[in-house]
C-alpha cells in the first residue's frame, strides 16, 4: 500500500516538471524553548528530555506548486521536525493534492491529502500564519481517548508520541485530512461552503487507515460584514485502527466522532479579535488494566463522551512599530460527566479526563519581508490539581521564508 500510493504521488510529481511550471518555496524555524518541570509533548509540545533551553530546527517545509494546465494544477509539502520526542523525524510528505479549478466556474475539487476544511486553526498551523506557538488545545492536548483502545485513562499520560499509544487530540494537530473536497465559493468574499468526504474522523492521526474508516468534514463560511469572517464547522465519522490489543473484536468503525464548532475572526483598524469553540461527542469502548469492558454476551461496551473546548485571541499591532504585535489568548478544555453503560463493569474515572485552562502571551517582530521573530510564554493549570504542576513554556521561534 505504502508503494503503490509512493508511486502514485511520484508519477503526479514528474508529470507536473514535465509538462508545466513548478513553482518552489520554503520555510525554515529555528527555536529555542525552556519547558517546566513536567513538560510533556502530549500536554504543552515539549518533550521532557528536551525542556532545558536549547536551540533546534523546529520545522523545516518545502513546498511544491505546479500549474499543470487544463485546470489542474498539483500542491506538495515536504516537512521535517521534531514533533514528539524532540529529535529530529524522517522527511516526509504531509500534503499532496490534486486539485480542478475551473475558469469561471465557482467550485474546485481537490484529491488528495489536503489541509482541513475545518476550522480556523488548520489555516493558521504553521509558524508564519500565527500570532503564538503552541496549539489550541483541542488541536495539541491529548485526552483519555485511543484509536487503538478508545476510552483508556491511561492515554495522554506518558509514551512517546510516533513510538507509543498515547491518545489523540480531539482534532488531528496537523490539520489534514485524505480524501476528496469540493470547495464552493457560493458568493465570492461573503459566503462558501467546503465539503469533504475522508478517511477518518477528524481526531484521527493516520493519513490512511486499516479498517473501513470513513467521515465527512465540512466548513460554512461567510463575512457578514468587511470586519467579520465567521465559520461553522463539522465532522461526523470513524476512525479505531486495528491493533494487537482489540484483534479479538471486530466492527471497530461502528465506534465514531463528531464534532461541531465555530469560529470567527473580527478585525477592526490595530485590533483583530479570534477564536473557536469546538464540541465533541464520542461513541468508544473502555479499556482498563483488566482488560477491555464488554457486556454479558462479550461484545464491546460502548462510553458515550463528550467534550468541549474554546480559545479567544486578542492581537494588537501598534501603528508606531510597523510589523510588529502584541497577543493574549485564553483558552479551556471541559470533560463532561457520561453516564455509564449499565451492562459493563465500572470505570470510576468521570468525569473521564481532568479539565484544563491555559494562559497564553506573545510578542512578534516582522524584521523583514521574509524574516519573523516571536517569543511566547503559557502556562495552564487543572482543575483540583495542585497549582504546583510545572509545566510552564517559554518558546522562540525565528522564521526564515524563501
Amino acid at each position: 500500500m505504502h508503494k503503490l500510493r509512493l508511486l502514485f504521488w511520484v508519477l503526479l510529481f514528474n508529470a507536473s516538471l514535465t509538462f508545466a511550471q513548478v513553482d518552489l518555496n520554503g520555510s525554515l524555524d529555528l527555536e529555542m524553548s525552556y519547558g517546566g518541570k513536567t513538560s510533556s509533548f502530549l500536554k504543552n509540545e515539549i518533550a521532557n528530555d528536551f525542556r532545558r533551553p536549547h536551540l533546534a530546527i523546529n520545522q523545516f517545509n518545502l513546498f511544491l506548486f505546479s500549474d499543470m494546465g487544463s485546470d489542474f494544477f498539483f500542491n506538495s509539502r515536504l516537512q521535517w521536525d521534531t514533533w514528539g520526542t524532540g529529535k529530529i523525524n524522517p522527511l516526509r510528505i504531509t500534503l499532496a493534492t490534486l486539485s480542478w479549478e475551473p475558469q469561471d466556474f465557482p467550485v474546485t475539487v481537490n484529491i488528495g491529502r489536503f489541509v482541513s476544511p475545518f476550522g480556523l486553526y488548520p489555516k493558521r498551523s504553521l509558524a508564519s500564519n500565527s500570532s503564538f506557538v503552541n496549539g489550541p488545545l483541542a488541536y495539541n492536548y491529548f485526552i483519555n481517548i485511543s484509536d487503538t483502545r478508545g476510552f483508556w485513562p491511561k492515554a495522554g499520560d506518558s509514551g512517546a508520541y510516533g513510538v507509543d499509544d498515547v491518545g489523540l487530540t480531539t482534532v488531528y494537530f496537523g490539520g489534514y485530512n485524505t480524501g476528496a473536497m469540493l470547495d464552493w465559493v457560493i458568493r465570492e468574499n461573503a459566503l462558501n461552503l467546503a465539503l469533504a468526504f475522508v478517511n477518518a474522523a477528524s481526531a484521527s492521526q493516520k493519513d490512511y487507515t486499516n479498517l473501513q474508516n470513513a467521515a465527512i468534514v465540512g466548513r460554512l463560511g461567510f463575512a457578514p460584514f468587511i470586519f467579520w469572517q465567521h465559520g461553522i464547522s463539522f465532522s461526523y465519522g470513524s476512525f479505531m485502527e486495528k491493533d494487537p490489543v482489540n484483534n479479538t473484536f471486530d466492527r471497530l468503525e461502528r465506534f465514531r466522532q463528531m464534532v461541531i464548532a465555530t469560529d470567527w475572526v473580527l478585525a477592526y483598524t490595530y485590533f483583530e479579535l479570534s477564536g473557536e469553540f469546538i464540541y465533541a461527542r464520542w461513541n468508544v469502548p473502555g479499556l482498563t488494566s483488566t482488560g477491555f469492558k464488554t457486556d454479558f454476551n462479550g461484545e464491546l461496551g460502548e462510553f458515550k463522551l463528550s467534550n468541549y473546548s474554546y480559545y479567544v485571541d486578542l492581537k494588537f499591532e501598534p501603528p508606531v512599530l510597523t510589523g510588529s504585535y502584541l497577543a493574549f489568548r485564553y483558552e479551556t478544555m471541559v470533560f463532561e460527566n457520561y453516564d455509564h453503560p449499565k451492562t459493563v463493569s465500572i470505570i470510576a474515572l468521570n468525569p473521564w479526563d481532568t479539565d484544563i485552562t491555559r494562559y497564553s502571551a506573545a510578542v512578534g517582530y516582522k524584521i523583514s519581508r521574509n524574516i519573523l521573530l516571536k517569543l511566547a510564554v503559557t502556562d495552564q493549570k487543572y482543575k483540583n490539581n495542585p497549582a504546583g504542576i510545572d509545566d510552564v513554556t517559554i518558546r522562540s521561534i525565528l522564521t526564515f521564508l524563501f
